[in-house]
């Protein structure tokens, strides 16, 4: 049985991972496999916080000892659950019960009276068809449609002030997992509360020393990114890709601050993947909303305009599209002036009123640049003027030639460029996992 969630928490405080941590707790001698905490489309205007939804999935006999897995601690008692597909007899869980036990959580911590928090839970027998989840990665998509599918396919659900909660509830349980990473989360109800910058940056670094783990350093400042506002749940997330590693982080972390070892979970996510991500056909009209990477020559350089945002124009086949680079990406930046009219790129990012948000870029190949020079005389060797018309005359013999034309050289090969970790997008994959063979499931359960 399927559990989706979403849209529980405010701009201000809440999370809906916390939610989800709560039910794992609460439920895990039915519970298999990892929650599962996906990111949907960036660009909706009605997203919450990360706009990311939460699914577990939930049968009543399946517990085998055997293979139970450790996904989590809960006031410092292990949370572990089955951890492989194995079911004994067919699941006898009644939908509609089910739907009131975990609706009771639901209401225990869902941030009330905030217009744009719209709580929704759907429990359905079987997971959706994954087209919804592409579907909820590239466009808004409307209520009355889930509310259709969730009837035609006999699923229950419950849906708090508008409802739209329940549209990410159900494309979290219809993600395909073709690509997975991992993120552990650390949670203090109801906020994470003030944390010395001392303790964070050794808990960064014990994070960062395991290769595996992407997204929570940035590299170029030390700044630690595993940290929100301590206005929600959770105290820190580590993001990487490999589980086990991620719980030898966690341990490691509760032997120098043993206070962050009593509650915490990991989850599979589809974070870093570049789910979002669609390679546009020739002549295809690209849709608002929708994130993309395309290939084209710049043809007006960069030049940064009020609010220190950094505008440019690239021409991809029959296609003139603007590119921009927000202000809070700082450096990245200045590494985008460097490019020059003909080089020939390839951007990945969101497409917003016209223009592609970048969330990172490549340079396939530099343009030939030629800076123009003063010639020697070609007669005698002696120095020359300009006498206008572009033409040198010889201070000596006094020889009409053209003037010399040295090519510039510049970086070779494919130039990888990225915002730093605290402007990335979840959903954007990090160039340190462009070549990693991303764990993917071929089956579900």
């Amino acid at each position: 049985m399927w559990i989706g969630i979403d849209d529980t928490d405010s701009r201000n405080e809440g999370c809906t991972t916390f939610i989800a941590y709560e039910m794992a707790a609460g439920f895990s001698q039915m519970m298999r496999g990892y929650p599962r905490l996906v990111r949907l489309n960036p660009n909706l205007k009605y997203k919450t916080r990360g706009n990311g939804a939460l699914s577990l999935n939930f049968s009543e006999n399946l517990k085998d000892p055997e293979s139970n897995l450790k996904i989590g601690s809960h006031e410092g008692k292990r949370i572990e659950v089955s951890g492989e597909i194995v079911e004994y007899g067919e699941p006898d869980l009644d939908g509609r019960e089910l739907l009131e036990r975990i609706y009771s959580i639901v209401e225990k911590y869902y941030v009330r009276n905030q217009p744009d928090t719209n709580p929704g839970v759907v429990v359905s027998k079987n997971k959706f068809d994954s087209g919804i989840y592409r579907m909820a990665l590239e466009r808004e998509i409307p209520l009355e449609y889930i509310e259709s599918v969730l009837i035609d396919t006999g699923s229950f659900y419950r849906k708090e002030g508008n409802g739209r909660g329940i549209i990410g509830a159900t494309a979290s349980i219809a993600w395909d997992r073709k690509r997975i990473t991992y993120e552990l989360l650390n949670y203090k109800y109801p906020n994470g509360g003030y944390i010395d910058e001392t303790v964070k940056l050794r808990i960064g670094r014990i994070a960062e020393s395991y290769g595996s783990t992407f997204n929570n350093m940035e590299e170029t400042d030390g700044k630690v990114c595993l940290f929100p506002r301590d206005r929600t749940p959770v105290i820190y997330g580590i993001r990487g890709m490999d589980p086990e590693d991620l719980m030898s982080i966690q341990q490691e972390i509760s032997e120098v601050y043993p206070e962050f070892g009593k509650n915490f979970m990991i989850f599979e996510t589809n974070q870093g993947t570049d789910d979002h991500i669609i390679k546009p056909s020739e002549g295809k009209t690209l849709e608002e909303m929708a994130s993309y990477v395309i290939e084209g020559y710049v043809v007006s350089p960069p030049g940064r305009r009020a609010g220190g945002h950094l505008f440019f124009t690239v021409k991809s086949g029959k296609r003139t599209v603007d590119a921009i680079a927000f202000e809070p990406s700082k450096g990245f930046r200045d590494r985008l002036e460097t490019l020059r009219v003909n080089d020939f790129v390839r951007i990945f990012g969101s497409l917003s009123r016209g223009a592609i948000k970048i969330e990172k870029l490549e340079v396939l190949a530099r343009a030939l640049v030629y800076e123009r020079r003063v010639p020697k005389c070609k007669i005698c060797g002696e120095k020359t003027l300009n006498v206008g018309s572009l033409k040198y005359k010889c201070t000596e013999c006094g020889f009409l030639q053209d003037p010399d034309y040295v090519r510039i050289v510049t970086e070779s090969g494919c130039i990888r460029m990225e915002p730093p970790v605290y402007a990335r997008r979840h959903l954007s994959m990090p160039w340190k996992l462009e070549k990693v063979n991303f764990p993917g499931e071929d089956h579900e359960f």
